[in-house]
């Protein structure tokens, strides 16, 4: 059973990775998943110091994906307890071993053990979290993204705020990853892609609706990202212009964030156009490239939307 249920979900795994129409053959997409995912690992490993604490946070949320009540309830009524126990274990050490690997190949050997341990421990736990208090957020009446965003990560948005402060008091060079944390988490907003019905009530081209949805987006990222730049240019008013050069480079990638959002409308977004994304947030020239390819794309998927 153990061995039926683990090819049943290599199989619905590769399916829907057919079904994204990756533009590549799926050999391929999946060399350059890995490819990107190590590449980042090691770039960030290499140039950010306090990444490590993020990079745990992330593997744990991966894992705990597999905790849910739901998928936990499911499993426990269809196979055996043993079985049971032999499914969890196995999901989690293979969502966490890529992040293990990583982390024991740059030399946080003992890290690499602490997240494995507490994969393991998590097949005993399954939680849920419900929110019961409404977030207050500063986007009222403006477009979903960023209010049901921040909404759901504002822990993230706070953290990047703490790191400000520690940049101010040990090394400024972290508020420049905190202005790009903030860039990149804006991003995750805009990867949800809405029903055609809410594009299609917008009486404007496809150029003038994503100029508007590009504006909001870098209006709101400047909001969320201002106490970063007062507090920085305050404790280090010499480097402002490379504090307000990162806080380009951010606006940049969120560009490139929204246009990729309707790159394959109304269809989620390809993993090739994903791929685009990621690298040219690991290698910031290549938005010289991704961003106009981006915007013909996407101008094209919503002419049959918008006229």
């Amino acid at each position: 059973m153990l061995k039926f249920y683990l090819m049943l979900q290599v199989r619905r795994i590769q399916r829907k990775i057919l079904d994204l129409d990756l533009g590549v053959h799926p050999i391929v997409g999946y060399f350059l998943i890995v490819t990107a995912f190590l590449g980042l690992s090691i770039a960030l490993f290499f140039k950010i110091k306090y990444i490590l604490y993020l990079y745990l946070l992330i593997a744990m949320k991966i894992v705990s994906i597999w905790s849910n009540p739901d998928h936990r309830d499911f499993l426990k009524l269809t196979y055996s307890k043993a079985d049971y126990y032999k499914i969890r274990l196995t999901e989690n050490l293979v969502s966490v071993l890529p992040f293990v690997l990583c982390l024991a190949c740059s030399g946080y050997w003992l890290d690499a053990l602490i997240l494995l341990m507490l994969s393991v421990l998590m097949i005993f736990y399954s939680f849920k979290v419900k929110w019961k208090i409404v977030i207050p957020t500063p986007f009222y009446k403006y477009p979903y993204e960023f209010i049901i965003g921040f909404r759901l990560s504002f822990c993230m948005v706070f953290l990047a705020y703490f790191l400000t402060y520690i940049a101010m008091r040990f090394n400024y060079k972290i508020g420049y990853f905190a202005i790009i944390t903030v860039s990149i988490l804006c991003i995750m907003f805009y990867m949800k892609v809405e029903d055609p019905f809410y594009v299609w009530i917008f009486s404007s081209k496809a150029r003038q609706f994503l100029f508007e949805k590009i504006r909001i987006a870098v209006l709101f990222l400047f909001i969320l990202c201002l106490p970063i730049l007062v507090a920085l240019s305050i404790s280090n008013p010499d480097k402002i212009p490379v504090i307000l050069a990162f806080q380009l480079l951010g606006t940049c990638y969120l560009t490139a964030g929204v246009l990729c959002k309707y790159t394959s409308f109304p269809d989620i977004i390809h993993l090739r156009e994903t791929l685009f994304l990621l690298y040219s947030v690991m290698f910031p020239p290549l938005l010289l490239f991704t961003l106009p390819f981006f915007y013909i794309q996407s101008a094209r998927q919503l002419e049959g939307f918008l006229e």
